[in-house]
């Protein structure tokens, strides 16, 4: 057993050897792999796996019996192999010099040489294959002794070239040092001609004077100083690359180097002296900047130059903020308009006290009163001019220096380098801008990477777009409105009213500025695009020219577009991204201003007087308020929580309009105590306030507008939709506080009146204040100048309208929802109690033994005096447009609840009929004069569109109908009959269905019998209190159809009962599908 064990372990072994052989490539390439059972190499190998003596363990049953066994048979069998290998090796010398052929041609095959086998005996092939060994050795000798000779060549060659390189570095250091002298004679005799030409071109001592500078000679002097410049700091001309200096040149340089120092000295000068000019900026004066900045071209430092410009006029514009918005001057201002006010106050009176008697008789608590009213309308007169005069000045310094920069922007953008063909805003849009200008940077950056992927954000300006205008314009408005945040906090808020108040003087001044100087640049792009070349390329140069670009400064269609605010040449700015007057521009007249103050003499301060300011007029005003210096300057449009511009002094603004709007409100509607004899409290409506209140509030809506008048105010109309929205507010607070006193109609009679008139006392409030606000904007802006007419004023008037609707709407929502709509409906429910009457009494109903009774007329005994209750009551003391909305509502309640009733009285005989149709005139007379009392200017057949109107007359057509007299007529044909009349369209199919009933038998239930309701109930489910009626038809004709269908099952069971025609339930079934569709068209 154990045998058959060993011999099937060794075969395993043996086969899994094999199985590796077979998958090894190599293997597999030569065709190694064949297996054959006798073969020595698996033997061998079994062998190392088995042994058949000592292999088997009686103990564990496994072919080796410990760790140590098991390395001594791996140390035997390697012996064995390192024996079997010795054996191979001394085989394989023997092999390989008895028959070297046999070794060596698979290695000459593997590299493409092919052994000739010859047909030759062995003894031959044996020595044929030891004379080839030789030969080949031979050849291996001589190969290796021709390498060492050529190795020997190849360094004498080597050392050689060596040699010829080293004389060869030696030829050309010599050859160098003269090309460096060489060069070096040339930069000095290029320093010798330039300095030549500086020593006979440029008078340096009128140049050191101040004297007049020819600019050309001064751009030929920078040209050649940049040249100096140059070369005075190459290293071949410096000191120490010598070890020594160079006399020529040592010479040259003091001269040099003064000479610069007067070129810059005088290019400062120059360009002092024109941004100082730049309200009076002329041809010459602008081509003068253009030659200083090629100036500063040349030397290099035209960005330094263009920046400290421009830090030149952000500083003049701010301090001129500095002097407007400062709480001395503030202070300073209301000193003296007080007095001045006292002053004027005093003459005035004692004028009076000359001329009149009156004044004379009045006591002293009454002249004191005078007097004070006096100084009161002088004192804000004089307030107004004050504030006007202070935001003039402050807006002409900044206008000046905003021109100054447009200048310099724009002339920066038209010219180009006539050398290097390099435009000067390109060179300044390529330096970096200054700290002074890191917030409008920052706000540029900001709005230039909105609605834009965190990918696509920049963290630089286009240069496309890069405009020193903009960054100027928005640090400005930056450190503006740093600056009025501060003055509104200073001393815990002291001088908010009063800062508040210079809003409107700076508006309109702002305004004026933007205005005029929108226009100028508006009048210069569209004189100058075609004439100059100049395209809209977002900051507006063009790189191209005849002479990179001087040719613009020089054109005098290009400057005689830009007209200053004073009359002369000038294009102070416009849109940031407009710099060469590049953009959509208006037509020749959109900028003409009818007002034109180019004619003013100024006054002694250089102001414009300020007595008579006219509002600004020019077409282009709608085109600046959409502009972005204006947006940025109000700062209508930040993003953030940056404050811009006027944005908290206007917010200050509008909440000091709405303090005191809102401050009267305080005592409005307040809650009433009254307490009985025993000091118990008794509940009382509400105070309402009285007409001097509502007076108050109008006076108070009137003086808020008024700040948007010029003349009134000091503002600009453009500010009448602003103060709108703290009217809004105002008039919602209003509206809240008289819904809280709105009293609920509910209790008992007495409750209900107290209350309706409490509410009508209301509405007649809420009336009076409508009325005032609607007419605010006209009495504000139209009536004082009447019988004058300005469109500015007109126009103001209806902005204001369309802007307060909102208020006039939730004034009317209100008095519609809680108090008009509750007051209806229980007056409606009254008459809808009154109507009912037609049924419990039978007034129509036919009576042979006594027709006395029925003489009377049921309107005149039942309605009449109910209207008139409802006119004198509710009607009479409520305001016109709310009474003609109760009026309107009533009169259609009553005509669809009446001619409902009507329709349902059953029977309805002849003498009937002849009362309804009395009472239905005199019915239409009595809503007439409800109607009428209503305070409307509609009649009755104009209310709800006229429908009500149009059934109450076909009603009467209606009763007339004796289509049923004519037995022989089939249903269809009646139904169609009835159909064709031309009445059946103004009436409700609900009112035709209960008519027609009225002929049915009397196994044909009534609808609201069937219902097993009153006559009043079932009217009232279909229509409605407000008197909509659409929802019930729908329901009506769904009572009629069951009606029917029980109707014909009582005739199948009582046929012989015909008190009736029997033809009626078929013609309602035929008419009422009809009837619906018609009314849903």
């Amino acid at each position: 057993m154990a045998s058959t064990s060993s011999k099937t372990i060794g075969t395993g072994a043996a086969d899994a050897l094999a199985l590796l052989l077979q998958e090894d490539p190599l293997l597999l390439q030569h065709g190694l792999t064949s297996y054959r059972a006798d073969d020595a190499v698996y033997s061998y190998a079994a062998s190392l796996l088995h042994d058949d003596g000592s292999t088997a363990s009686s103990n564990n049953g496994g072919w080796m019996s410990s760790s140590g066994e098991y390395r001594q048979r791996a140390t035997e069998a390697l012996a064995e192999v390192d024996r079997k290998l010795a054996l191979v090796e001394s085989l394989a010398q023997r092999v390989s010099r008895d028959s070297p052929a046999k070794v060596a041609g698979p290695l000459l095959r593997l590299h493409g040489f092919e052994l000739n086998e010859s047909s030759e005996s062995p003894s031959q092939k044996i020595s044929s294959d030891a004379t080839t060994l030789s030969a080949t050795r031979d050849k291996a000798d001589r190969l290796e002794r021709q390498s060492q000779v050529l190795s020997t060549v190849a360094r004498r060659v080597e050392t050689a070239l060596q040699r010829g390189v080293t004389r060869m570095e030696s030829a050309t250091t010599r050859l160098s040092r003269v090309l460096e002298l060489s060069a070096t004679l040339k930069m000095i005799m290029r320093l010798q001609f330039e300095a030549r030409k500086l020593g006979s071109g440029l008078d340096l001592e009128s140049i050191n004077q101040g004297g007049v500078v020819d600019l050309r000679d001064l751009t030929r002097a920078a040209a050649s100083v940049a040249v100096m410049e140059d070369l005075l700091t190459h290293p071949l001309l410096s000191p120490a690359s010598h070890g020594g200096s160079i006399d020529v040149v040592e010479k040259l340089r003091p001269g040099a180097e003064a000479v610069a120092k007067s070129v810059r000295q005088a290019a400062a000068g120059l360009m002092n002296e024109l941004q100082s000019q730049s309200t009076s900026a002329t041809v010459s004066s602008l081509s003068r900047l253009g030659a200083t900045l090629q100036v500063y071209f040349h030397l290099g430092e035209l960005p330094d130059a263009s920046w400290r410009a421009v830090s030149s006029a952000l500083n003049t514009a701010e301090k001129a903020s500095a002097h407007l918005f400062h709480p001395t001057a503030v202070k300073r201002m209301k000193e003296s308009a007080q007095s001045e006010a006292t002053a004027l106050a005093e003459v005035e009176a004692a004028k009076s006290k000359e001329g009149k008697d009156d004044f004379k008789a009045k006591d002293s608590r009454q002249r004191k009163k005078q007097f004070d009213a006096i100084y009161e309308r002088l004192y804000i007169r004089k307030l107004r001019e004050k504030r006007t005069a202070a935001a003039s000045k402050w807006a002409t310094e900044v206008s000046d220096a905003s021109s100054r920069v447009w200048n310099l922007h724009r002339v920066l953008a038209a010219r180009n380098d006539p050398v290097t063909r390099k435009n000067f805003l390109e060179v300044v849009a390529e330096s970096s801008v200054p700290k002074d200008f890191s917030g409008a940077e920052e706000a540029l950056l900001q709005a230039q990477n909105e609605n834009k992927d965190v990918e696509n954000a920049k963290d630089t300006l286009n240069l496309q777009d890069f405009s020193l205008f903009s960054l100027f314009w928005v640090q400005l408005c930056l450190g503006l409105a740093g600056r009025l945040e501060r003055l509104l906090k200073y001393d815990g808020g002291s001088l908010e009213s009063d800062v508040a108040a210079l809003y409107p003087s700076a508006r309109f001044a702002s305004l004026e500025m933007v205005t005029e100087l929108h226009d100028v640049m508006q009048m210069g792009s569209n004189s100058s695009d075609d004439a100059t070349g100049l395209t809209y390329m977002g900051s507006g140069w063009n790189p191209t020219g005849v002479m990179g670009g001087s040719a613009v400064l020089e054109d005098s269609v290009f400057l005689g577009g830009a007209v200053g605010m004073d009359g002369s040449l000038d294009d102070p700015f416009g849109k940031a991204d407009e710099a060469a007057g590049g953009g959509i521009g208006a037509s020749a007249d959109a900028w003409t201003h009818p007002n034109s103050n180019n004619g003013v003499v100024l006054d002694a301060d250089g102001l414009r007087p300020t007595a008579d300011v006219s509002p600004i007029t020019s077409s282009s005003v709608l085109g600046v308020f959409s502009s972005q210096e204006w947006v940025t300057l109000q700062g209508e449009k930040v993003s953030g929580r940056v404050q811009m511009g006027f944005s908290p002094l206007r917010n200050s603004f509008l909440d000091q309009c709405k303090k005191r709007l809102f401050a009267p409100l305080e005592f409005m509607f307040q809650e009433a105590v009254s307490v009985d004899e025993n000091g118990v409290a008794i509940p009382v409506l509400p105070t309402l306030p009285s007409r001097y209140d509502i007076a108050k509030i109008d006076s108070n809506i009137r003086e808020e507008l008024s700040l948007a008048d010029p003349r009134q105010g000091g503002g600009d109309f453009s500010m009448a939709n602003m103060i709108s929205d703290p009217i809004v507010s105002m008039v919602h607070e209003f509206c809240v506080l008289a819904k809280r006193a709105i009293s609920e109609i509910d209790g008992d009679e007495e409750s209900k009146t107290e209350a309706m008139a409490h509410n009508l006392k209301v509405a007649s409030v809420m009336s009076s204040l409508a009325s005032f606000v609607r007419n605010a904007p006209e009495n504000t802006y139209v009536n004082p100048y009447r019988p004058s007419q300005s469109p500015q004023h007109e126009e103001a008037s209806h902005s204001c309208r369309v802007a307060l609707l909102p208020a006039l709407q939730e004034i009317e929502s209100l008095v519609k929802n809680t108090i008009l709509t509750p007051l209806t409906q229980v007056l409606n429910s009254e008459l809808a109690t009154v109507m009912s009457k037609m049924h419990r009494s039978g007034a129509y109903l036919q009576d042979s033994r006594d027709d006395s009774s029925h003489a009377s007329s049921f309107v005149q005994i039942h309605l009449v005096d109910q209207f008139d209750m409802i006119a004198n009551t509710y009607l009479t003391p409520l305001p016109n447009e709310y009474a003609s909305i109760v009026a309107s509502t009533v009169a259609t309640f009553s005509i669809y609840s009446f001619v409902s009733n009507a329709a349902m009285i059953r029977p309805l005989g002849e003498a009937s009929r002849l009362r309804l149709t009395q009472d239905l005139a005199d019915f239409e007379l009595s809503l007439e004069q409800l109607v009428f009392k209503g305070g409307t200017s509609l009649s009755l057949s104009q209310i709800s569109g006229g429908k009500p109107y149009s059934e109450l007359r076909a009603m009467r057509q209606l009763l007339y109908w004796n289509m049923l007299d004519d037995k022989t007529l089939s249903p269809a044909e009646v139904a169609k009959a009835l159909l064709r009349e031309t009445w059946v369209k103004d009436v409700r199919p609900s009112t035709l269905f209960h008519f027609l009933l009225s002929f049915a038998p009397t196994l044909l239930t009534s609808p609201h019998h069937f219902k097993r309701m009153d006559a009043h109930q079932y009217v009232g489910a279909m229509i409605k209190l407000d008197g909509s009626v659409d929802d019930g038809e729908a329901s009506a004709w769904m009572t009629t159809m069951a009606c029917c269908d029980a109707y014909q099952q009582r005739e199948s069971i009582d046929g012989s009962m015909a008190d009736g025609d029997r033809r009626v339930g078929a013609i309602l079934m035929i008419l009422g599908p009809e009837l619906l569709r018609r009314r849903r068209q």
